[in-house]
């Protein structure tokens, strides 16, 4: 690690993996040097974020985009409503994918909508915590379901009810299914994310710099 200069973490886990390698010419590698390993190449990396520079989408734009895509006969079932969601809560293609149903509790007594999420960054099933937004509509606001996470997610609930009836009542039933009530996965997701980001104009690339769509 003592050649490593400033600014250039990037490289550190080929030179640990160097190390590694060096060492297994004379020694075993233990339990005790495969954790140390992690937690050194974890240190060494943490926020150096991609190699290319990004721009955030936001909220209002995106959801633009996938209003778009809503005539397409395979984009996940209220696609808009759940990209508020993410943005409000912070989520990953994976989470909003595999988010259940039954994890969204909306009050409409005090208009807050309540998420059980998972404090686990490798299993977002693991359900562990919880968080709450409150209704962000301006006094006397009928209710944005494409600006306000509780209006979002009280909306989804209805939709979901209204397409599939008794099915949302069934165990992993999901918030944001494809239109055959099923879990979105993780590349699909990812895919749906993109061409709703193109559909509003945003131009995407890849890790570098090529076009994507």
């Amino acid at each position: 690690m003592s050649q490593l200069k400033e600014g250039d973490y990037s490289a550190s886990p080929d030179y640990m993996s160097t190390a590694k390698a060096r060492r297994l010419k004379l020694y075993e590698w233990t339990s005790m040097l495969a954790r140390q390993h992690t937690v050194c190449v974890r240190s060494a990396t943490r926020g150096t974020g991609p190699r290319k520079q990004c721009k955030e989408v936001d909220m209002a734009t995106f959801v633009s985009g996938a209003i778009k895509l809503a005539d397409d006969m395979h984009v996940p079932v209220g696609l808009p409503r759940s990209a508020v969601i993410c943005y409000f809560f912070m989520l990953r293609e994976i989470e909003i994918g595999t988010m259940l149903e039954e994890s969204v509790q909306v009050d409409t007594t005090a208009r807050k909508v309540t998420i059980q999420l998972s404090a686990s960054k490798t299993d977002p099933t693991a359900l562990s915590c919880s968080r709450t937004w409150g209704c962000v509509c301006g006094d006397g606001d009928t209710g944005d379901q494409y600006s306000c996470p509780y209006h979002a997610a009280l909306e989804q609930k209805r939709v979901l009810r209204e397409i599939f009836a008794g099915r949302v009542d069934e165990e992993g039933f999901p918030f944001s299914p494809n239109p055959a009530g099923q879990p979105v996965t993780k590349d699909r997701m990812v895919e749906w994310i993109q061409r709703a980001a193109a559909a509003a104009g945003v131009p995407l690339r890849g890790p570098e710099g090529q076009r994507l769509i």
